[in-house]
């Protein structure tokens, strides 16, 4: 279109230069890296710590066991004895009759704090770890639906605003009522709002101010510092080893962004689609002004001149399930979202819980290990294929879940040493970003550009729903059967496997452009043609 053309022609004008950069860095580096901090930062200081019953001082002539066993009755958990952590016996004479804990002692060997602790959210009242968690993502799921329209309808620059205004406000109310289950729950659903909208606001702004390939550099980039920031999170608990501290510290350091947002930039492009063609030219002016060149006045009056319209058609979600191989794509794709989106939680929430070795270690060495497996995922992709390569990840998740259930239930010293868990906890993470990058490959190149964003969006509403079904699988393996988790993932992983399997293959294939080829791409009877891929579009496609 002649419109796009003339706002191409004024970019490239502006240049791709010193202002480009130093709001990459500001926005899709640092901030990156400080909200993955903040954002994720709940996870850590829920953790439920090892506790059992507290019971009174032993006395010298007897063992730590042994005066245990006098107040703590054995309970069978997976075939094994073990002394129960919720129930103690009335009195010392051991006469079988149990009640519930008076109160509870708590292992402070790594977290001198944590929420669960201090408020005895244990036993009966676990649930409610699991169930903010849970309430939390389902607030994060709102929040993509009300921000993906408001970022679209009134702009990236107060998505932006709004997003670090919500975020405060919930951890506020957080750290003031830590004590009252539903105000603490409230408080960090509306923390979980905004979701990823800043992050994002500022990304759609940088793509849409940058040149192909630097959008493609700063996308790699962008990856590698959220990943950055969850590997750097634990080591900041480690140091603290107070919730409060902790949570106040991670939560400060979103404050220089919400003080300097005024001046954050409104995306040009944005304001050009929306017909504010003199605030569009004023934001392009600063642009050039920063690189040291100069938009050119024939340009300017011609945007003046033009009427910006477009002739794109609006389809609702429900397009995506429109021809039967459009639908099967779709759902293929969901159950994906889902199984790997359980997985990457209870990976990250069983990290946390590790009891046989240091758990801010092993957190931090599984979030760094996304670094390498985007790179791993990118090689593979292009090598042998997004199917072949999210198949494989996917059945080698499968068989580290059935390692890691083994640990659970093994007497075996090898397999439950803690060095040899962190390894496969580590490996799970490489393999789980490998099939993340695969799914969001395909969100990519299975639509056209006219329902792209609507799958896009569907598929992380449907991530967060598999978000928030992972602490209850955590919940099931603590108070009912260890080996309950790894079961139920080892069947996710297996079913994200079939589901790759099932979906055709988009390497170096005419992707569909248009809405009817989207709803036959795939069909056996339709041919797709090989088709060598210009640089301009894979860098799009990265991004």
């Amino acid at each position: 279109m002649k419109e796009n053309s003339l706002y191409s022609g004024a970019l490239s004008q502006v240049g791709d230069g010193i202002f480009q950069k130093r709001f990459d860095i500001i926005y899709n580096l640092i901030l990156a890296a400080v909200w993955s901090i903040a954002y994720n930062s709940v996870l850590l200081v829920l953790v439920v710590v090892p506790y059992t019953c507290k019971i009174p001082a032993r006395s010298q002539n007897i063992s730590v066991y042994d005066w245990k066993l006098k107040h703590i009755p054995l309970e069978n958990i997976t075939g094994t004895q073990r002394l129960s952590r919720c129930l103690m016996y009335e009195n010392q004479g051991g006469n079988n009759i149990t009640k519930a804990c008076n109160s509870y002692e708590y292992d402070t060997t790594w977290y001198s704090s944590t929420i669960p602790a201090d408020n005895d959210w244990v036993c009966d009242k676990e649930i409610y770890v699991a169930n903010v968690i849970a309430y939390s993502r389902m607030g994060e799921i709102a929040g993509s639906l009300f921000f993906g329209w408001f970022g679209d309808v009134y702009g990236r620059r107060l998505t932006y605003i709004l997003s670090l205004i919500l975020f405060m406000t919930g951890r506020i109310i957080s750290l003031m009522t830590s004590k009252y289950i539903v105000l603490f729950t409230f408080g960090c659903i509306i923390s979980c709002f905004p979701s990823t909208s800043a992050v994002q606001s500022t990304a759609l702004i940088s793509i849409e101010i940058s040149s192909p390939q630097h959008r493609s550099k700063m996308a790699k980039l962008r990856f590698v510092a959220n990943s950055f920031g969850l590997c750097m999170m634990p080591f900041l608990y480690w140091l603290l080893r107070d919730w409060k501290q902790f949570f106040i510290l991670s939560t400060a350091i979103i404050i220089p962004y919400l003080l300097y947002s005024r001046k954050m930039i409104e995306s040009p492009q944005w304001l050009w689609v929306s017909k504010r063609t003199t605030k569009c030219l004023k934001q392009l002016r600063q642009i050039a002004n920063i690189n040291n060149t100069e938009l050119i006045s024939e340009i300017e009056e011609e945007m003046l001149r033009q009427q910006y319209s477009t002739k794109s058609e609006n389809y609702s979600p429900l397009i995506l399930f429109s021809g039967w191989r459009l639908a099967i794509n779709t759902i293929l794709q969901l159950l994906i979202w889902i199984c790997v989106s359980v997985s990457y939680t209870v990976n990250l929430l069983r990290s946390g819980e590790k009891n046989d070795g240091n758990p801010f270690l092993e957190f931090a060495w599984q979030s760094l290990a996304e670094i390498p497996g985007y790179f791993a995922a990118a090689w593979l992709a292009d090598r042998i294929g997004r199917r072949y390569t999210g198949f494989y990840s996917s059945i080698f998740t499968g068989v580290i879940w059935i390692f890691l259930s083994f640990y659970e239930i093994s007497s075996l010293t090898w397999i439950s040493s803690g060095t040899v868990t962190t390894c496969l906890v580590i490996l799970n993470k490489l393999s789980l970003t490998v099939t993340f990058y695969v799914i969001n490959l395909f969100n990519m190149e299975l639509y056209p550009t006219s329902i792209r964003q609507s799958g896009m969006s569907l598929g992380n509403l449907i991530s967060g729903g598999g978000n928030a079904l992972a602490p209850y699988v955590m919940y099931l393996g603590r108070r009912y059967d260890a080996r309950l988790p790894g079961v139920i993932l080892i069947v996710a992983s297996l079913t994200s496997a079939i589901c790759t399997f099932c979906l055709p293959e988009t390497l170096n294939v005419r992707l569909p452009e248009t809405l009817e080829e989207a709803q036959n791409f795939g069909n056996r009877k339709t041919r797709h043609t090989r088709d060598k891929e210009t640089e301009e579009e894979r860098d799009e496609k990265e991004v």
